[in-house]
């Protein structure tokens, strides 16, 4: 007793030896397929990660064109509109001029004095001039000798002039005050009036100077320009005469200093331009003499901007009515402030561009952005994942491929290991009671009678195991003779009761049989001899798993049940477990417990019974039947 627990504990460590083994091996096999995805994956994904880049550059690129296309027209357009402010004569800014007619020249209102106001800029609040005194005056609104001039919407003029001094007063230039009423007549009038006119000279100084600091911070490496215009008599009294006002006393008083007007040219700057958050000032500076003048005129900044970009909104207005978004957005923007903004901004992905716009605008910065993700990024994507997963489960099919053949190497080497075993006892016996005989060691006649039955027994043992092994051979090499006949069941059962039923008996076992009256005539196409190996396997099973069992009997049963027949083998031992079920037909598989530790068997019974079933158009059924387990055989249909 004590031998036979050391001997169970000896094959379980074992066993369990084995198993870690295994699990070793596996877990290596695990790391190396592993280790092999990820060198495989690395130059897939950086492959990918290139193609996504070169795709999305390429994207970026048609999109950055474009962006350079809208800057390069917003440039022409400012262009062009200032050119046509920078070629406009310096006497426009008053409200008549001399222009040359045939025969000499005459004195008409200047263009820029019509109401309502005209212009190519969009926008436009007006134009201005400031004089050598500080003094603001506006072309659509006399001054002077001439502001008693009737005019038409002199309400709304005025309204235009105040708003451009407003807005003066608030963007860098010093604060302007309406003209100063003049009295002449007394001593500290003429005081008052040649300090005003000192002082008027130094604002005009500190204006000019302010006008240049601001514009030559984007001028650092440009020279100054100034274009030269000839001043005629004519010309330089229309000029002058909007400075001429009339005293308490009646007499005409000039505002400017024209003792120091001796040239007959005037020379003018180039426009700059100052920004604030809400306006654009344009402004030049214009030299009569010793006299220097601020010219220019006001924009509404948002409208100007927008009309600059207007071919370019069209476009997303037409996509904004549609059901698409315009991937692009275009902002200007000043001081870190956005002055106008085109596009859904609440996805920008990427800066196209970011350009300061032409002189005298290059305080403005223009701006394009992408909401727009590379096209075929997702497809990229796509295509990464795929090729990673196909990869993926490349491997694990190969891992598990391997894992399989490695199982049933292991098998087979058990196999071979059992079968080896299986054949080495019945020979042993076999040689031992034959040795017996031939020595005449055995005087009883009876015993020797016995004898020669355990060796006749041994070799059918022996026979059997031969057999099925070979017949295991056929089956995996499809070589296996499938000769269906119409054949009565109930007679083949019948046959294999009678050739086997003493086998079952010597081991200790009884072997029923029962059937089914309707039974008994019925025919099918079957396989003789597959219905035979069948059910000796089966009875072999029964008798190797219940040799502990209580009730040591093989039930055998021919049923009927509707158009089902059926062959049952049912034993009383211990049954198979619920999980084990699927496995068990699995070759070279044995149910892993102690019980069957100890069983002797190759593994190779139910296996071959399944393929004999497939092969005769047969199905097989587990089912424990508590106790025991019974085992049924489906013949094809009765309709057929």
């Amino acid at each position: 007793m004590r031998e036979d627990r050391i001997n169970k504990l000896s094959t379980y460590l074992s066993r369990k030896i084995k198993a870690l083994r295994s699990l070793i091996v596996a877990s290596k096999d695990r790391l190396i397929f592993v280790a092999i995805f990820i060198v495989i994956a690395i130059p897939v994904i950086v492959l990918l990660s290139h193609s996504y880049a070169q795709l999305q550059a390429s994207s970026l690129f048609g999109y950055k064109e474009h962006a350079f296309s809208v800057l390069q027209n917003l440039n022409k357009n400012i262009t062009s509109d200032l050119a046509i402010e920078d070629r406009r004569s310096y006497a426009d800014y008053r409200f008549i001029r001399s222009v040359p007619v045939f025969g000499g020249e005459e004195i008409t209102m200047s263009e820029l004095a019509d109401f309502p106001l005209r212009s190519h800029y969009v926008g436009l609040v007006g134009h201005f001039q400031l004089d050598p005194s500080g003094n603001l005056s506006t072309p659509v609104l006399p001054d002077g000798v001439l502001e008693s001039i009737p005019m038409v919407d002199r309400d709304k003029r005025l309204a235009i002039r105040n708003k451009i001094s407003q807005i003066l007063n608030t963007s860098g230039f010093s604060a302007i005050s309406s003209p100063s009423v003049m009295t002449p007549t007394s001593s500290s009038t003429e005081k008052n009036l040649d300090s005003t006119r000192k002082n008027d000279s130094k604002l005009i100084d500190q204006i000019y100077k302010q006008d240049l600091d601001i514009s030559g911070s984007n001028k650092k490496k440009k020279t100054s320009k100034s274009r030269v215009e000839q001043i005629t008599k004519t010309g330089d009294f229309a000029f002058g005469v909007e400075s001429t006002k009339l005293d308490t006393t009646g007499l005409l008083v000039r505002l400017i200093n024209t003792e120091s007007t001796h040239s007959m040219e005037a020379e003018i700057d180039f426009f700059q331009a100052i920004v604030d958050s809400n306006y654009i000032i344009f402004h030049r500076t214009v030299r009569r003499g010793a006299d220097v003048f601020i010219q220019g005129f006001i924009v509404d900044a948002r409208i100007y901007l927008t009309n600059l970009v207007k071919n370019e909104i069209e476009k997303y207005k037409g996509v904004t009515k549609g059901t698409q978004q315009d991937p692009l957005v275009l902002a200007f923007i000043h001081k870190k402030q956005t002055f106008v903004a085109f596009g859904e901004r609440n996805n920008i992905t990427t800066e196209l561009l970011s350009e300061p716009l032409q002189a005298p605008l290059s305080d403005i910065t223009f701006k394009m952005y992408t909401t727009q993700k590379a096209p075929g990024g997702e497809f990229v994507l796509f295509i990464g994942l795929l090729m990673l997963t196909v990869i993926a489960i490349g491997l694990i099919s190969i891992y598990h491929v391997t894992q399989s053949r490695m199982k049933l190497a292991a098998k087979r080497q058990d196999f071979v290991s059992a079968i080896t075993h299986e054949l080495k006892t019945p020979l042993t016996a076999i040689k031992m009671y034959a040795e017996l005989l031939q020595n005449s060691w055995v005087v009883n006649e009876e015993k020797k009678q016995k004898y020669y039955g355990q060796i006749a027994s041994e070799a059918d043992r022996l026979s059997r195991l031969i057999q099925n092994v070979l017949n295991l051979s056929k089956l995996d090499g499809n070589r296996w003779n499938v000769q269906l006949r119409m054949e009565k069941p109930k007679r083949v059962l019948d046959d294999f009761v009678s050739t086997y039923s003493k086998n079952v008996e010597k081991q200790g076992f009884e072997l029923t049989v029962s059937s089914d009256t309707d039974a008994d005539n019925i025919s099918l196409m079957i396989d003789r001899d597959a219905i035979m190996q069948i059910l000796m396997n089966l009875v072999d099973n029964s008798l190797k798993f219940s040799k502990n069992a209580d009730y040591k009997m093989i039930n055998v049963e021919l049923r009927i049940k509707e158009t089902d027949m059926y062959l049952a083998v049912r034993d009383y031992g211990p049954g198979i477990p619920p999980s084990e079920m699927k496995k068990v037909f699995q070759e070279f598989y044995r149910v892993e417990n102690e019980m069957t530790r100890q069983t002797s068997g190759t593994g190779i019974g139910l296996s071959m019974v399944k393929k004999l079933c497939t092969l005769c158009n047969m199905s097989i059924e587990l089912e424990n039947a508590n106790p025991g387990l019974r085992t049924k055989i489906h013949f094809p249909p009765l309709s057929i």
